[in-house]
Formats: C-alpha cells, sequence, structure tokens
C-alpha cells in the first residue's frame, strides 16, 4: 500500500506537475498528500488511472497515520526475524 505522495515522488513529479496533470491547483495535491480521507472520486480515479494502481493500493486517511502505520510494519517484520 503507497500514499499518495509515495505515488508522486515514486515517478519524479513535482506537486505542481502532477497538479497540472490532474487539472487541479498544486495546494490541493498537497491537501490531500497530507489527509486524503475525504479525496472526491474524481481525483482518486486520476491516481488509479495515473499511477496503475488500484482502489486498495492506494492508503487512504491521514499521513501521520500512515506513518505510524508503516512504523508498525518494521517493527513487526524484525520481531518476526529475531532482529529487535
Amino acid at each position: 500500500m503507497k500514499s499518495l505522495e509515495q505515488l508522486r515522488k515514486g515517478v519524479g513529479l513535482s506537486q505542481l506537475e502532477l497538479a497540472t496533470l490532474f487539472k487541479v491547483s498544486d495546494r490541493t495535491i498537497y491537501n490531500y498528500e497530507r489527509d486524503s480521507t475525504n479525496i472526491p472520486n474524481s481525483l482518486l480515479d486520476k491516481y488509479m488511472v495515473a499511477f496503475e494502481v488500484e482502489y486498495d493500493d492506494i492508503f487512504l486517511g491521514k499521513k501521520y497515520d500512515f506513518i505510524v502505520q508503516q512504523q508498525k510494519l518494521i517493527y513487526q517484520r524484525l520481531r518476526d526475524k529475531k532482529l529487535a
């Protein structure tokens, strides 16, 4: 699962470049990268098509929640390998 920011950065686009492609403001991209909880379906559809991902492959929520989730996964992997 990837965040909107990871999808964008994964192809080397700036927020402004993606905003131009999606015909929205760069502030819109910034806001949804911080909290995509209420992202409109029309914009979410653009992400799915542009980055060739399914709905379930995109993290939708607050950036902080995503970071916490990722930290828990890393810690669990380390514990499973008895490295933590």
